[in-house]
């Protein structure tokens, strides 16, 4: 997930090329637009990793998985279906595969892509706060429990002490360790 702060970016500016999609107009675009995107991932997969249930065995929960792994396959989907010009040739790397006529389709995916990136990584960073602030009461609660836990036993058996009170039948006694023979 780390690796995805940078390789999802560089993928959806650069990748495209390798399957013979033009590189052109939208490059400059992209290359504006690809910091923000490594900044939202970064926010998603950092607040994945601040969880005290990932650090620690440094791997990600199914929850993770189920959630954050469709949605960074959906970015790397961008880099197949972002559309480019140059040359007066539009295209992006589904039209390069499949033909011209994939180009509705890849505007079209990309414009959902777009959206449920943008709108999902915040929701998924929601979530992620959220099962980090679950996290973080469980250990809290655990920790206040176990420090009340000898409290509650002191508690238990002061309750249970009786006293005499201090003009009682040993009132006036004087206790003393020295040996009477010394005197």
């Amino acid at each position: 997930m780390v690796a995805a702060i940078i390789v999802l970016p560089a993928w959806i500016m650069f990748g495209r090329a390798l399957a013979g999609a033009p590189l052109g107009d939208a490059l400059l675009l992209q290359a504006f637009l690809g910091p923000g995107l490594a900044i939202l991932i970064g926010a998603v997969v950092g607040i994945t990793i601040a969880r005290k249930e990932v650090r620690g065995p440094r791997a990600v929960t199914w929850r993770d998985v189920r959630l954050v792994g469709p949605w960074l396959a959906v970015i790397a989907l961008l880099g197949i279906t972002v559309v480019d010009s140059a040359g007066g040739r539009s295209g992006s790397a589904l039209t390069a595969w499949f033909g011209d006529g994939w180009l509705t389709a890849s505007q079209s995916f990309t414009a959902i892509g777009v959206l449920v990136t943008i709108l999902g990584g915040i929701a998924l960073f929601w979530l992620q706060v959220l099962e980090l602030g679950r996290e973080t009461r469980k250990r809290v609660e655990r920790v206040v429990h176990d420090l009340q836990s000898p409290l509650i036993e002191q508690r238990a058996r002061t309750a249970d002490a009786s006293f005499s009170p201090i003009d009682g039948p040993q009132s006036g006694r004087i206790i003393s360790i020295d040996d009477e023979s010394q005197r």
